[in-house]
């Protein structure tokens, strides 16, 4: 007798290869597209928190200079770069300090806040009598503007020339490419001089 069942091998057939490569396709594109749209959200958070210490810590810093400030210089003149105070830059007088942290009177250092392209920086030029050291501090460097503007104290306050301000109002702009786009944000703090 002879058998007439023909003799089959064990495995796949072209189909089912077919139909199986197509579904590891379709599942390995759709986890592509995930971990694609979850690396822009993080990179779009990630430059937010980063906008956010970036201005926090520059007008923290402006604004502690300010308070301890006698009051906000016209000019300065550093080698042969003068800096003026006005809308983009801002130069402090503080009192100098002597190694047991006491105020030198008559004896001043100079904190100068400005933008240098889109790096907002802070110089400083202590008097040699002082313990402050020299300093040139970037505070960040995605800076798309910055605008100091000077105020009295009457109420409502009136813009005025640096050199007579009692207050000082601090505006930066952060700029910074976020996916396809910019992310902007701005923040905005203000002052008032010890004036002594």
């Amino acid at each position: 007798m002879k058998k007439g069942h023909a003799c089959r091998q064990a495995g796949f057939t072209l189909l089912e290869l077919v139909i199986t490569m197509g579904l590891v396709s379709v599942v390995g594109l759709l986890l592509v597209v995930i971990i694609v749209n979850s690396t822009g959200v993080f990179y779009k958070e990630s430059s937010k928190l980063s906008q956010g210490l970036n201005s926090n810590d520059a007008l923290s810093s402006i604004r502690g200079d300010i308070k301890q400030s006698n009051g906000v210089v016209a000019t300065y003149t550093d080698g042969s770069t003068t800096y003026t105070s006005g809308t983009t830059q801002l130069i402090l007088k503080l009192s100098s300090i002597d190694s047991s942290n006491n105020l030198i009177s008559n004896t001043y250092d100079y904190f100068v806040y400005f933008l240098d392209q889109k790096k907002l920086r802070l110089k400083s030029f202590p008097d040699p009598a002082s313990v402050r050291k020299k300093q040139d501090q970037i505070f960040s460097t995605i800076v798309d503007s910055v605008l100091f503007q000077y105020f009295n104290l009457s109420n409502p306050p009136l813009e005025v020339s640096p050199t007579t301000a009692s207050k000082v109002k601090i505006t930066i702009t952060l700029k910074e490419k976020s996916g396809a786009g910019y992310e902007t944000r701005t923040a905005t703090s203000e002052a008032t001089l010890r004036n002594d």
